[in-house]
């Protein structure tokens, strides 16, 4: 089966143990298995592709477990540029409709400094952690490594079982892939572009008076 989101691999579990009286506590395996991973491999850098609403400010995040954000680009007629990041309140709000120039983050929304003029294309680069639940569904590692996810997540439902040697196995490939996977994770940070805010903010300084 493929294992993509938080619903398919809590079926993996159940599947892979072959015990009725386990699939109650897959959810608490995902749980324990997240904790080393986390541990592990550190936050990690990734993205997601968002879509601003026509004529509101803000866009849901609440479907992203975020440790920390990094920097938001807009796609416009002349490519991707990064917003301005300011924190929340901070910041005057335009009421006319138009292109994003400032971005914060206000809990579980990205809230912009005006409201979208049409449904703008984002590019969010945040730091995520690994906690799948009914509202995060997916990640990076599961999407890019549903074997290791399964396998960390088996691996306590070996010790649940008290089967030692069902979860020495699954430990094992742990320790295998784990080094592998934090190579990649570092060969793709230094292949990021970082933007400095002081930069774009002196790029964007004409343009937002202008729109003011």
């Amino acid at each position: 089966m493929t294992i993509s989101n938080y619903t398919d691999l809590q079926q993996a579990v159940s599947d892979w143990m072959a015990r009725g009286d386990v699939s109650g506590n897959a959810a608490d395996f995902i749980t324990l298995a997240e904790a080393r991973l986390n541990r592990e491999l550190n936050p990690v850098e990734t993205d997601a592709a968002l879509v601003g609403v026509p004529s509101d400010r803000t866009i849901d995040i609440s479907s992203i477990a975020m440790v920390k954000p990094i920097v938001l680009f807009i796609a416009d007629t002349g490519g991707e540029r990064a917003l301005l990041p300011r924190a929340n309140g901070t910041f005057p709000y335009i009421d006319s409709n138009g292109a994003p120039c400032i971005w914060s983050i206000d809990g579980s929304t990205i809230a912009f400094d005006r409201p979208c003029d049409q449904a703008y294309s984002f590019r969010f680069r945040y730091q995520e952690r690994f906690a799948l639940s009914g509202s995060v569904t997916t990640n990076s590692l599961l999407r890019d490594h549903p074997d290791v996810y399964l396998a960390a997540t088996l691996m306590w439902g070996g010790v649940f079982t008290q089967d030692g040697a069902y979860a020495a196995g699954f430990k094992g490939l742990l320790d295998q892939a784990i080094p592998d996977i934090r190579s990649t994770i570092a060969q793709s940070k230094r292949g990021v572009l970082t933007v400095d805010p002081g930069l774009v903010a002196a790029n964007q300084s004409d343009r937002w008076y202008i729109d003011q």
